[in-house]
């Protein structure tokens, strides 16, 4: 294999590289506007599950509405009933069934007010939600079109770039693009490295033998490092 060889290699995973770095910044805004759009349709939920919960609420609220006014309408007749009374038993029962129909009253109009309160309570909610959806919308608004245009930018970018990267790829010998593909899957993506100034693996620091530097140098062959495998790389290569 040529120096020349190497060199490609090299280049290309300096593409690769600034591609993933791209990908992930691209992937990175996609995931701020969806976790945007998540909030916002968080938020319309809970206000739909508010409005079907006062809709329940305004029902029960007419319902204990029409019980009191039932039962005020019974209390009417049961006291024309007790003054119409005869004799003193019938005044005692006739005192009895007013006194009932009080206490019936007193408890529906706890009823009444109860669910009265659990309606402004559900209102009061309602508008605290579609307060937080409306900031909510507001951020988006202000944030989603800068956010856009930034990944339209980035994959404009990424095509021009993967167009380039593929063109490098082309001039590398199908066995090592092979290896080099396999490498880039198993190695976080980092699949040729260059050999530092002091010796060592830029990927794994470990030192290189001086045989292996030499072998590189003089002809550009394929070496890998001796502890994480990838392929080497010497800049500048020098004839020995």
């Amino acid at each position: 294999m040529s120096s020349t060889q190497l060199e490609m290699l090299f280049q290309l995973q300096v593409l690769d590289t600034r591609l993933q770095e791209k990908q992930r910044v691209v992937g990175r805004y996609e995931s701020e506007l969806a976790t945007r759009r998540a909030a916002i349709a968080a938020c319309t939920g809970r206000i739909d599950g508010l409005l079907a919960s006062r809709k329940e609420a305004v029902a029960a609220r007419a319902l204990a509405e029409r019980r009191v006014e039932d039962l005020q309408e019974t209390l009417k007749h049961k006291r024309q009933r007790a003054q119409k009374a005869r004799n003193e038993k019938e005044v005692r029962a006739g005192q009895d069934e007013v006194s009932s129909a009080l206490g019936d009253i007193r408890d529906a109009e706890t009823t009444l007010l109860e669910a009265m309160t659990k309606v402004e309570e559900l209102e009061t909610q309602i508008t605290g939600a579609r307060a937080d959806r409306a900031e909510l919308e507001n951020q988006d608004h202000r944030h989603v079109t800068e956010a856009e245009m930034r990944i339209d930018a980035l994959r404009s970018e990424l095509h021009a770039e993967r167009s380039l990267r593929d063109g490098a790829a082309d001039q590398v010998d199908a066995s090592l693009r092979k290896k080099y593909d396999s490498l880039i899957e198993h190695r976080a993506g980092v699949a040729v490295v260059e050999i530092d100034g002091s010796g060592c693996c830029a990927g794994c620091h470990v030192q290189i033998p001086p045989q292996t530097l030499l072998e590189i140098r003089r002809t550009g062959s394929l070496r890998v490092c001796p502890m994480c495998q990838r392929i080497l790389y010497v800049s500048a290569p020098q004839q020995g």
